[in-house]
């Protein structure tokens, strides 16, 4: 060779004919080759960048929608609770046969009846009259030693008729319809009307009227006898239950969730929806936001009770006996309570659900088994004669969409349904569970025509027939002789351009001497 150049441009023959490259042409290629991998690296790495903002944005929505998840059950409890007079008046109620409210209320009775009649001075008047009268000595002095009693007993006479007012079942539909008086007067308060019985002042007192209850006991003791009770005026006084500046606190913060009672839920359920659409691994995101909604219901729970502990301590023993307070404060919350452990369920059941549904190897094992289970009862069934026929091949193919239906049906319930109970969360998930079941089970996969049946006999064939003669799949040369590989790197043949020819198979007819 002469050292002229390769007609390729890329190589030229040394003094030896061994190929030298031109460092020109050797430098261009490389460029080139370096060129090509950074225009690889280059939608790799807006890809990486990409999927980092997508997790970002999809755990900043979703932890919003979690923190947002307990003040929106706060405010769907304000706003649903407090203001459907029912269900209040249904939580309250029971409070007229507790004991202790029934010997609360026994004694604030008595002590109105006292601050209004001057039983002391009634008696000792009577008694100073009746010994001005012309009556022996010794009856005068009996008048003195029978006054006492005679105030005990009169004491004793109102507290009697104050304790079968409250334990009456009159008392109970009395009770009844203060509370719902109260609940008009509580809504009052808190929307900040002054003219209701019900007040929440500007220093956080809050007080309830006895003015109904002390007009029942005034005409029980009429009628037992003692017109004196008719001296009773009409009473306007209110019991104050509690003192504290949060009250104050509480009307605004009422006016405010009650506007974002209905709103606030939806926000915070949509939030945790954009986060796992957003998401890149999806399965994995609802796992997550399932949890951490559970966790937070939970955390909710829990402030509840810390706030059971709080509220005894700030309105007992000043305002309220400590018995009465936790009454009180537990025949409140355990609607609050019930909801928080009904958003806790959904956020586990969707959890599980996404487990199960996702790319994961126990979610796996469970759908093969499922899957595997439900054509084995349909194979039985099918060898019984019984099948679904037109409605299974028609559910098989609209299998997706049954799964999606039951799967908004079943998140329907926990949106709609009021109130939310956990009997009702549980329910939902076994029927909805039992939906997809009933789901794999009536459906009909198509069988394919290449599968034969597992003892070999051809189609067609009448029943014992043996199995037909085996031939072997078209292109199957596994047991016929080939032309070796040439010797060489296998890899380098990948790299060889233009057209090529399969290798026939020799087959051979005989075995040769």
């Amino acid at each position: 060779m002469d050292g002229t150049p390769n007609p390729a441009g890329t190589r030229k023959a040394g003094p030896n004919g061994s190929r030298v490259t031109d460092p020109a042409d050797e430098i261009a290629r490389l460029s080139a080759e370096n060129a090509r991998l950074r225009g690889q690296l280059g939608p790799a790495a807006e890809h990486r960048a990409a999927a980092r903002w997508r997790a970002f944005f999809a755990a900043l929505l979703i932890a919003i929608g979690v923190v947002l998840a307990p003040v929106s059950v706060v405010a769907y409890w304000t706003k649903g609770y407090i203001n459907d007079t029912d269900r209040f008046v249904a939580s309250l109620a029971p409070l007229a046969d507790d004991p202790a409210v029934q010997a609360y209320l026994v004694d604030e009775i008595v002590t109105v009846v006292n601050d209004n009649i001057d039983i002391d001075g009634i008696t000792k008047d009577l008694f100073a009259g009746l010994s001005n009268l012309d009556i022996p000595p010794a009856a005068k002095n009996a008048l003195t030693l029978l006054e006492q009693p005679a105030i005990q007993g009169v004491q004793s006479l109102i507290r009697s008729a104050a304790t079968n007012i409250v334990a009456s079942d009159a008392f109970a539909q009395l009770w009844e319809q203060a509370l719902r008086t109260s609940q008009t007067q509580v809504i009052a308060a808190l929307e900040g009307d002054t003219s209701s019985a019900l007040v929440i002042s500007d220093t956080g007192e809050l007080g309830i009227q006895l003015g109904p209850i002390i007009e029942e006991v005034k005409k029980e003791l009429v009628a037992r006898g003692f017109t004196l009770a008719q001296n009773i005026p009409a009473v306007d006084r209110t019991i104050v239950v509690a003192q504290s500046d949060s009250l104050v606190q509480a009307r605004t913060g009422y006016q405010l969730l009650n506007v974002l009672g209905f709103v606030l839920p939806l926000v915070s359920l949509g939030l945790i929806v954009l986060g796992v659409l957003v998401a890149r691994r999806r399965s994995r995101t609802m796992i997550w936001a399932g949890l951490t909604l559970a966790l937070s219901m939970a955390l909710l729970a829990a402030g509840i009770a810390v706030g059971r502990i709080l509220f005894v301590s700030a309105v007992s023993p000043t305002y309220l006996p400590n018995n009465v307070a936790q009454a009180l404060y537990d025949a409140v919350v355990p609607f609050i309570n019930a909801t928080a452990l009904s958003v806790g369920l959904v956020g586990f059941t969707v959890a599980v659900v996404a487990y199960l549904a996702g790319p994961f190897r126990g979610g796996t094992i469970v759908r093969r088994g499922t899957i595997g289970t439900a054509a084995r009862i349909r194979a039985a069934a099918a060898n019984a004669g019984i099948t679904t026929g037109g409605f299974g091949d028609f559910l098989y193919h609209y299998r997706r969409l049954a799964h999606v239906l039951i799967g908004l049906a079943a998140a329907a319930v926990a949106i709609f349904w009021r109130p939310l109970t956990p009997p009702v969360i549980i329910w939902t998930a076994v029927l909805a569970l039992l939906a997809v079941l009933l789901v794999e089970l009536l459906q009909r996969p198509p069988v394919s025509p290449d599968v034969r049946p597992a003892s070999g006999t051809p189609p067609g064939a009448p029943p014992g027939a043996g199995p037909g003669p085996q031939e072997p799949p078209a292109g199957d040369t596994r047991d016929q002789p080939t032309l070796p590989l040439p010797p060489g790197d296998p890899d380098d043949l990948a790299g060889q351009t233009g057209p090529t020819e399969p290798l026939e198979p020799i087959r051979t007819t005989g075995r040769p001497d």
